[in-house]
């Protein structure tokens, strides 16, 4: 899916795309339950379903014991529950709301804690930095700290550039980047590295 618009994208004129893959600090440990609760409350279904899902986030403690000592129960009004079915449900819908500003001329692919933009680069157009910042601003204001050591961006493009577009401030380039276990490179024909990497782990 990504390489089809990839290739389309630049088929149709696009100088390359950049693809930008976002990673979270801790995302499951950091949902507000107070913004998942408001969430939960647009949707168009049964209200007593859901009040069930928020009852299953209010109220929770936690504590620590070690060796038979136990500290004081402390409130958690963060966090989706972990090794539960309407966990990961849970930090799906958190995300949803995240939407191209120009569904057009971007894909968007989100797994667990990962998301990816995708946007063709022409002259003159602000598309690809206008994306990444729209996410940067959904992050914060929705309380989940993007972990730039993680965040990365790759120009795809075919044969030689005379220029690159101007790295986004903060946010590391490299030649290639892995999404959903597949390894992409700058040029989207050669798999090479993807090709190293199933070599490695079949021989390993």
């Amino acid at each position: 899916m990504c390489l089809y618009h990839w290739l389309k994208w630049l088929d149709e004129g696009a100088d390359s795309v950049r693809v930008t893959s976002f990673d979270y600090k801790k995302a499951f440990y950091s949902v507000s339950h107070n913004i998942i609760c408001e969430k939960l409350k647009t949707l168009e279904i049964n209200p007593y379903t859901i009040n069930w899902i928020i009852s299953f986030l209010a109220n929770r403690k936690q504590r620590v014991v070690v060796d038979g000592i136990e500290t004081v129960y402390v409130d958690i009004y963060k966090g989706v529950p972990q090794g539960t079915v309407l966990g990961p449900f849970l930090f799906s819908f958190m995300v949803n709301d995240i939407k191209p500003m120009d569904a057009q001329n971007n894909l968007s692919i989100k797994f667990a804690a990962y998301i990816t933009t995708s946007a063709p680069v022409k002259s003159g157009s602000v598309s690809a930095e206008a994306e990444v910042e729209s996410i940067q601003n959904w992050s914060e204001a929705n309380q989940i700290t993007l972990n730039l050591s993680k965040t990365w961006e790759t120009v795809v493009h075919c044969g030689s550039m005379k220029s690159l577009p101007a790295p986004i401030v903060g946010i590391e380039r490299k030649s290639w980047l892995k999404l959903l276990r597949v390894t992409f490179q700058e040029n989207p024909c050669c798999g090479d590295l993807h090709i190293d990497d199933l070599l490695s782990k079949a021989s390993g």
